[in-house]
């Protein structure tokens, strides 16, 4: 994969509906800007959902998917759909479902209500150090997972819900943050700020090769 996280975005809703070495046998009928959880055997990374139809969709990714890759993404909603790459193209890639479904019906809010789920930012695991500085104190602490709204971290210091924090992490920066609540040593932060994808993605490709999104 090529190209700079930086200039893909403004570009990518001109991009044409048929990709070079794309194949399928029905047209996507929608387009959609939506962010999800893509699940590989690699790990879990966020996606930007493109073109959706009942029988595949179109993804633009930042990590390196081969032809015939089994993936699953989950949406919003809590829906899940498992699929296998059809063709990659730079940072985009075209999934073929494993089976049709009602992708329009997945992606609606109404599904959450009827589902009983409010709409939650997807998170992917990190298993990184960072660093939590709270007043004048400053210490050391594990993120679990994080989504472009906030993160779990696992800490044996004392934090207090509501109060206000900053967190540093090696490719993030510092982001002021507040604690939404803690249990069993987790503890978890929102941004006061919430990361843009294109920032999540040059947070999570730092120092790897592959191609960036926008």
């Amino acid at each position: 994969m090529g190209t700079h996280l930086a200039d893909r975005s403004r570009d990518a809703q001109l991009e044409p509906e048929i990709q070079i070495g794309e194949q399928r046998s029905e047209p996507r009928h929608r387009t959609v800007l939506q962010v999800a959880r893509l699940a590989t055997a690699h790990g879990d990374e966020l996606c930007i959902l493109r073109n959706v139809s009942t029988g595949g969709l179109r993804a633009e990714v930042y990590c390196d998917l081969e032809v015939g890759e089994p993936v699953e993404f989950e949406l919003r909603t809590g829906r899940s759909i498992a699929g296998r790459v059809i063709w990659a193209d730079g940072a985009s890639v075209g999934v073929e479902f494993d089976r049709k479904v009602p992708i329009l019906a997945y992606l609606a809010h109404q599904a959450i209500e009827e589902l009983g789920r409010r709409i939650r930012a997807p998170r992917v695991q990190i298993g990184e150090k960072g660093v939590v500085r709270v007043a004048d104190r400053e210490f050391s602490v594990d993120i679990v997972d994080a989504s472009q709204a906030g993160m779990c971290i696992r800490t044996d210091r004392i934090l207090f819900t509501g109060g206000a924090c900053q967190i540093l992490a090696d490719g993030l920066g510092e982001r002021g943050a507040m604690v939404r609540w803690c249990h069993d040593g987790e503890v978890g932060l929102q941004f006061k700020r919430p990361l843009t994808f294109q920032d999540f993605a040059a947070w999570r490709t730092r120092g790897k090769a592959v191609g960036a999104l926008n």
